[in-house]
């Protein structure tokens, strides 16, 4: 099951296209708060060219060319340095050769630029599960949750790192059945691994709440 929350999250990575654009604002208010509309800021112009050399640099992903994508993606986060997309990319890129350290700074970046983004806090859990860093991790997949309580992903991930790496069955028990309610519940594996966590757990489990985030 270790693989299911990689596998998933790396499936995302042509929908980025997304983020590149409206994202070049200054930073919104909180999510919950509503948006001030005799002060909203217009829609940024996104040029030709940046547009052109990100589906370029996506391309390149998709057909496995990665140091070609990096090359592109790099020469995109100096010529746009306020889109979060290349940076998001970047960090997939790097995740997925096991690069963490780099796939961290450049999550990171991601998240200081525009709106927002379930999927960018997701990746970043996922890199900071994997440099061992949980409780990291934990907030980042909350983070995730808070930004888009309907992110299937982030759901799934949490459930992965508290049941392998929190020893938080119920914990996991509750974020498994949240992502199979948010994905149709179409995953058998998931499933069978809830199946697991039910037996595991038994009908009396002791509460398991988190820690607050810093």
């Amino acid at each position: 099951m270790r693989s299911t929350s990689r596998n998933c999250a790396e499936a995302l990575s042509l929908a980025l296209a997304l983020i590149i654009g409206g994202c070049a604002s200054a930073p919104p208010a909180p999510v919950a708060q509503p948006a001030d509309a005799t002060a909203a800021p217009a829609e940024p112009v996104i040029p030709e060219r940046a547009s052109q050399q990100f589906a370029q640099a996506l391309a390149l992903l998709q057909a496995g060319k990665l140091t070609d994508a990096e090359l592109e993606l790099k020469q995109l986060t100096l010529a746009y340095p306020e889109y979060p997309g290349p940076f998001v990319n970047l960090g997939l890129l790097y995740g997925r050769a096991g690069r963490y350290a780099e796939a961290e700074q450049a999550l990171r970046q991601a998240t200081q630029k525009g709106m927002p983004n379930a999927l960018t806090y997701t990746e970043l859990g996922i890199v900071y599960r994997q440099l061992g860093r949980f409780k990291e991790a934990e907030s980042a997949y909350m983070e995730a949750i808070k930004i888009d309580p309907n992110y299937a992903p982030a759901h799934l991930n949490l459930g992965v790192l508290c049941d392998l790496y929190l020893q938080q069955p119920q914990r996991a028990l509750e974020a498994l059945e949240r992502y199979m309610e948010l994905s149709g519940n179409s995953d058998k594996r998931v499933a069978t691994w809830i199946a697991e966590l039910k037996a595991r757990v038994g009908s009396n489990p002791k509460p398991q709440t988190a820690e607050a985030s810093p």
